[in-house]
């Protein structure tokens, strides 16, 4: 750029750096907060704009001199909200204080908008004289503080959950711990408002809801169950009061191990809430020539439970592992219960499949020897 052009640019800058000073300079800031859903004329608590900050100038004389001695007589200030949403507030003065403070024009909702950035005017008078009016082309306000507002959560809503209800299928064999479903609930509010726990109605042995994540786990053995396990979760919230969402009902139906063709499956016995106890088949996983296969994560810790093989067809059968060293065993057979339980630690890479052969025998001697892969 050349000489002259570098001067042009100079003094443009000042000029508008000279027109445009007064506005650029920083002013006080203050901020305060309110609950949303408060009534109007609520006050923003924590924001108080003391007068004395701004001293006398830019006000309107409503007078002259009327000797050496004598004030001229000046208008009391008068002030403006300016910025997105300030007819959303006004401005009192508080006299006793000598103190502006801020109160709502109507109730906020902080699901809407959290936060209000305000500038506050200061009504100053052009070369007309006093007495102007706000639509006057001479009256101006000048930036005299910067105001803050934050919308305060109030527990207003309700959790909701993502989805209906639902049906779903679950393999009989399934390994213990197992996550067969999650659900997931949304609050509008925030913080603890929205911090979530869910739980299960009515409680029952073979399906537990995790609070925290929602996680619905198999924590005790389907076997051998011939009807749907049915419940409702509900999710509810921290917030003061807490509330509580509308239900789902999820229900379980066992699927019987080995899968069988729909045409060929037997049907399946709606269960009543009031018959008590889900009905469980006398049967045995060991019935089939063919492995049970078990997936269990090579997470699992020992001394986990991965599956229970009551009941069987006796009336009060023992479990034994045939042909396995128990002590270099990864998995171990409780005698009297049949939970199959990890012994030691799992590896993939090492073992990818174990298994194990179970022989089940009752007081009269009857004995039925099964596999059971995991």
């Amino acid at each position: 750029m050349n000489a002259p052009g570098m001067i042009w640019t100079v003094f443009f800058l000042l000029l508008v750096s000279s027109a445009f000073g007064k506005d650029t300079e920083r002013v006080p800031f203050f901020q305060g907060h309110v609950f949303e859903n408060s009534a109007p004329g609520s006050r923003v608590n924590g924001l108080s704009v003391p007068l004395h900050r701004f001293g006398s100038q830019g006000w309107c004389g409503s007078g002259s001199s009327s000797g050496s001695g004598a004030l001229a007589a000046v208008e009391a200030p008068r002030f403006k909200l300016l910025g997105d949403g300030s007819e959303r507030f006004r401005v009192v003065a508080h006299h006793k204080r000598g103190h502006l403070l801020l109160k709502t024009w109507v109730a906020l909702d902080r699901e809407e908008r959290a936060e209000y950035s305000l500038v506050l005017g200061l009504l100053g008078c052009g070369g007309h004289g006093a007495g102007l009016q706000e639509g006057d082309s001479s009256v101006r306000f000048a930036r005299v503080a910067a105001l803050q507002v934050e919308v305060l959560d109030t527990n207003d809503h309700e959790p909701t959950f993502v989805g209906a209800d639902l049906r779903l299928s679950v393999d009989d064999a399934t390994a213990l711990r197992t996550v067969v479903h999650t659900v997931t609930a949304r609050d509008r509010d925030s913080g603890s408002n929205a911090d979530i726990k869910y739980f299960a109605v009515p409680k029952n042995g073979s399906f537990y809801v995790v609070p925290k994540t929602g996680d619905v786990l198999l924590v005790d053995s389907i076997l051998g169950l011939t009807s749907p396990v049915k419940f409702k979760v509900f999710a509810r919230d921290h917030g003061w009061p807490p509330r509580t969402s509308r239900g789902i009902t999820i229900e379980m139906t066992p699927r019987r191990w080995p899968a069988c063709p729909p045409s060929h499956c037997p049907p399946t016995t709606t269960h009543s809430p009031g018959q008590g106890a889900p009905r469980r088949a006398s049967r045995s996983v060991l019935e089939s020539d063919d492995p049970v296969l078990i997936n269990v994560s090579e997470d699992a810790g020992i001394g986990s439970v991965v599956m229970n093989l009551n009941p069987v067809r006796f009336q009060s059968p023992t479990f034994e592992l045939v042909d396995s060293d128990t002590e270099s065993s990864l998995v171990s057979v409780s005698r009297d219960t049949g939970d199959i339980v990890i012994s030691r630690k799992l590896d993939r890479e090492t073992n990818p499949l174990v298994e194990i052969t179970v022989k089940v025998q009752d007081k009269r001697g009857q004995v039925v020897v099964g596999r059971v892969s995991v």
